[in-house]
């Protein structure tokens, strides 16, 4: 770009580009609105025009809501005058609400000033801005629900016995099929695959799951038919951690919390948290400490196990 070209498009100030960051964010918080950038309303006591930096205007029935915004971009916290200087600006305007947007944050006495003059009070939140780039996360809460462990029942086939082989390890590989030849595999995996296909209840306790009404198996050269059934109990493990996220909104300086139209977290390595090989996730046993850190996102899912039983793998539920 020329240097005439510059003179004729001049950048905008840090400032007031923060302002207009801060008017694209509400006009997605409130769509359906009339919102005016850098507006000016002449005052009802002072009758001289006031500058205003963001105006939102709302039609509810037969009533017209007007809310005002200033927006301040200091290196430092805003303290109690530039509060009670907004606050008279609200008054004179007659606005029925004002608020308050930092791109730092605000003195103790300031939000006590903004609470008893009804101010609200928000810092601007931006993940992906380069000017007023933000690191945001969420405490988060995951549910795995999964299998914990199972006993397994053998019954005789009508008039046959079932020869059961003399060592667990030797129990755990034994292979079993249909009687059409089919093979039906071991214990843990036809467990593992009535799991996967959805075919047993996924509530927490112990259920009885029948894996085959007659199931052959092979053992010293001869062949023995069973009914079998699994006494499987499913457990419910919760892991609780602070989750990055992507988002553009404002945050409530008052209470903490994040008005945003959308959010988009980082992956979830569900594995890596289930295996305590993820530090930023504990589990949590007693479910009275979220009493203390209360979790703004509440993910569920269980364990898939897929075909090859080394290889669980999680899916959101």
């Amino acid at each position: 770009m020329r240097k005439e070209e510059e003179a004729e498009f001049p950048v905008e100030p840090k400032w007031k580009r923060f302002e207009r960051l801060a008017y694209e964010i509400q006009k997605e918080l409130a769509s359906d609105a009339e919102i005016k950038f850098d507006d000016s309303i002449i005052g009802v006591d002072s009758k001289v025009p006031r500058q205003i930096d963001i105006s939102i205007r709302k039609h509810v029935g037969q009533y017209a809501i007007l809310i005002v915004i200033d927006c301040k971009d200091y290196a430092e916290p805003l303290d109690v005058k530039d509060v009670e200087t907004f606050s008279g600006l609200v008054r004179d305007v007659r606005a029925n609400r004002g608020a308050l947007i930092v791109s730092s944050s605000f003195t103790p006495a300031a939000l006590n000033i903004a609470k008893n003059e009804g101010i609200d009070t928000y810092r601007l939140v931006d993940t992906e801005n380069i000017d007023w780039k933000s690191y945001a996360t969420l405490p988060c809460l995951l549910e795995r629900t999964h299998l914990e462990k199972s006993d397994f029942r053998f019954a005789s086939v009508g008039s046959e016995f079932f020869e059961l082989p003399v060592n667990l390890q030797q129990l755990q590989t034994l292979i079993f099929y249909a009687v059409d030849g089919t093979t039906t595999g071991t214990l843990e995996r036809m467990l593992k695959r009535t799991w996967d296909k959805g075919e047993m209840p996924r509530t927490p306790g112990t259920h009885c799951v029948l894996l085959g009404e007659h199931l052959v198996t092979k053992l010293g050269g001869r062949e023995s038919h069973a009914r079998v059934e699994a006494q499987a109990q499913v457990k419910t493990s919760y892991y609780l951690g602070t989750l990055p996220v992507t988002l553009r909104g404002l945050q409530n300086a008052q209470t903490d919390g994040v008005v945003t139209r959308q959010i988009t977290t980082d992956a979830i390595e569900f594995h890596k948290i289930a295996s305590g090989a993820d530090d930023n996730w504990k589990e949590i046993l007693d479910l009275s400490q979220l009493a203390i850190v209360r979790p703004a996102i509440r993910v569920g899912y269980c364990d898939i196990y897929g075909e090859d039983p080394g290889s669980d793998e999680a899916s959101v539920g």
